[in-house]
């Protein structure tokens, strides 16, 4: 695991390390091992000869002299004596023509600044590892999380502890927010370094047939992918028996966090979970599914509840306000309790719920729900989704309809366009309409956007629309 880059202790090091240049052994070199300034040298030349971390070390410490020698090449030089050189202070005094008190002093200052050099070296660095690794994280589907403040804690600190639990995995009901609270959690470590990186994969959905691949499929295509990360297209082995030994090897060698997201049956999820304490230690492995693995599995399982009564109301109002829905602005606290009554406080429904209530009265919404026996979470939703179906445009339907055939993290403005048939007057309308119905998912920066939906919307769309294109005459 990574060291916490701390001034004040590097100052300490750099002088050991430098006390030790001539020192024989890796052991030497434990000193600066957790720079990542080390470990590129490392990675960098993997065949140099002899002790690979001392080699790593002095040239860390021979690239940060180069750049002192610009603004101190004395400072430099009494380095270089007095280290690599191995000269006494006596000895670099003469070639001074100062006092050994004077060297010695120098010799503090010249530290000083070697590691300050070194700091700033590592802090790039690490800047740059940070933003790479957040640019390849899916973009973020919220803008606030409610109800989960302590479960984001306690799963931090089970992922950055070195020790087990090895899987982790974090169940519940579609809809509830699993992948949500892990990106959450995943975001807040990452600054942290404490992984070499984090690799974010999506289990692959059902077909549109609803037939899923078998899991050893699944769990071959999920290893090829992680193959694909660490060594590129042309790097990965031929036989699914090489792929697994190689990137077994690379997880065994340092720490990594995985993620896998999205699990929906529990039969993948059984097969995956079996194989993964196999591949972990030091690596991790965060899983988001909708089932509970088997009790007697070597996981640890957290499990996210629905909404309590105040984190629904909170997550009502944050929602509505963002889509700009007035209609919440006269709710009475019996008004609250009717939605989460019916809901049951899941997110995903309470934000569904708060879409419609710009186009329908509460009292419709929650009649329907009620009338259709949406006790169970799988009717409810069907109910819901039907609800706002009929409330669309044609237009809005049209790009509803093509959504299923965007990727995981979401198509821009002009794919959409693409696939859907909208010309620009058409599609801008139409997004706005599916946002303000909670149908689509807003990814992106302030110069880009992307647009996706949830995986229970597609499964909607594809089993009750695209499946059954008059099914919406029978209600």
């Amino acid at each position: 695991m990574k060291m916490q880059l701390n001034r004040e202790q590097l100052d300490k090091d750099v002088q050991q390390a430098l006390r030790a240049w001539h020192t024989s052994g890796d052991d030497s070199a434990d000193s600066l091992s957790y720079l990542l300034l080390v470990q590129a040298q490392m990675a960098a030349a993997p065949q140099a000869k002899g002790p690979a971390a001392r080699l790593a070390v002095n040239q860390v410490l021979l690239n940060a002299l180069e750049e002192m020698t610009v603004q101190n090449e004395t400072a430099v030089r009494v380095l270089k004596l007095r280290f690599l050189s191995q000269h006494s202070l006596l000895m670099v005094a003469n070639q001074l023509n100062v006092s050994e008190h004077t060297v010695s002093r120098m010799q503090r200052a010249a530290i000083d600044e070697l590691a300050d050099v070194i700091y700033h070296q590592e802090l790039v660095l690490r800047d740059s590892k940070i933003q790479t690794i957040t640019a390849l994280l899916p973009p973020a589907t919220y803008s606030e999380l409610f109800g989960v403040a302590e479960t984001q804690t306690d799963l931090a600190a089970r992922l950055r502890d070195p020790g087990s639990p090895w899987v982790i995995a974090v169940t519940g009901l579609g809809g509830i927010g699993k992948t949500a609270l892990a990106d959450s959690v995943v975001r807040r470590l990452v600054p942290e370094l404490h992984f070499d990186d984090v690799v974010w994969l999506r289990s692959a959905a059902a077909t549109m047939s609803g037939q899923s691949s078998s899991p050893q499929a699944a769990f071959d295509n999920l290893i090829i992918e992680l193959a694909q990360h660490f060594w590129g297209q042309s790097g990965v082995e031929n036989t699914p028996n090489q792929r697994l030994a190689q990137v077994r090897r690379r997880l065994k060698e340092r720490p990594f966090l995985i993620i896998i997201d999205n699990l929906e049956s529990e039969t993948d999820t059984a097969f995956l979970v079996a194989q993964l304490n196999d591949l972990a230690n030091p690596s991790k492995f965060l899983l988001t599914s909708r089932t509970r693995p088997a009790p007697q599995a070597i996981v640890f399982t957290c499990v996210i509840p629905e909404l309590a009564f105040d984190d629904s109301v909170a997550l009502l109002n944050h929602h509505t306000q963002k889509l700009g829905i007035a209609s919440l602005t006269t709710a009475v606290a019996a008004d609250y309790q009717a939605i989460w009554n019916i809901t049951g406080g899941h997110p995903l429904a309470l934000k569904l719920v708060a879409g419609l209530l710009d186009v329908l009265p509460l009292d419709t919404i929650l009649g329907g729900l009620a009338q259709g026996g949406a006790g169970h979470i799988e009717e409810m939703y069907r109910h819901i989704y039907w609800q706002t179906w009929h409330t669309l445009s044609e237009n809005g339907r049209r790009l509803l309809l093509t959504m299923p055939l965007v990727s995981e993290t979401g198509g821009d403005p002009g794919y959409l366009r693409i696939i859907s048939g909208l010309d620009e007057t058409q599609l801008w309308p139409a997004i706005q309409e599916l946002r303000s119905r909670s149908l689509l998912e807003v990814r992106g920066s302030l110069h880009e956007k992307s647009y996706g939906i949830h995986r229970l919307t597609e499964t909607f769309l594809n089993t009750e629309i695209i499946k059954w294109p008059f099914e919406e005459q029978r209600s």
